[in-house]
């Protein structure tokens, strides 16, 4: 990992519950771009500053037009895409049990489209929290997409090496 002044860590988080963070280096101490690296941090400490030794969840982002410690001339390149998810969730109730389903789309640039779908049952002796339903019936949902996703994947390797890859 290599950085310079102005260029951004992010530190990608290790739980689902929290959100990564964000700094701009404001100082290289290691040379020639490596580790340490003194960071203001964006996030909710904000004006906080650390000396930091970034692990392997952290990455560096070099500003546009900038070079970066990374680039190699006026070759390098960075490329960013967004990906969105559309979620739809439903309920039936009959009685005292109840069916969730959640269907998730994927439309990415290239024009692949996928739909992931999932359900819940709420049995009539579990306590009625709609919530519960919905967080399993959208797990099971993206679950469906992401094997999916890693099939696609799976072919595409197969188009371009040749070579078999089978996801895990």
């Amino acid at each position: 990992m290599r950085a310079q002044v102005g260029d951004r860590l992010v530190v990608e988080s290790p739980r689902a519950d929290t959100h990564r963070r964000t700094g701009v280096v404001t100082g290289v101490r290691g040379v020639g771009g490596s580790p340490p690296y003194q960071v203001h941090w964006s996030d909710a400490e904000k004006g906080h500053d650390a000396l930091i030794y970034p692990g392997p969840d952290a990455h560096v982002e070099h500003p546009p037009g900038g070079t970066g410690a990374d680039a190699e001339g006026a070759d390098a390149m960075q490329t960013m895409k967004r990906w969105n998810v559309d979620v739809v969730v439903a309920e039936e109730s009959e009685g005292d049990s109840a069916r969730t389903w959640a269907e998730v789309g994927l439309v990415a640039d290239d024009g692949t489209a996928l739909r992931g779908h999932g359900m819940a049952r709420k049995h009539p002796t579990d306590l009625d929290v709609p919530e519960i339903g919905e967080e399993l019936a959208v797990s099971r949902a993206l679950s469906d997409l992401s094997r999916q996703l890693r099939q696609v994947a799976a072919e595409d390797i197969n188009d371009h090496s040749g070579l078999p890859w089978r996801p895990t």
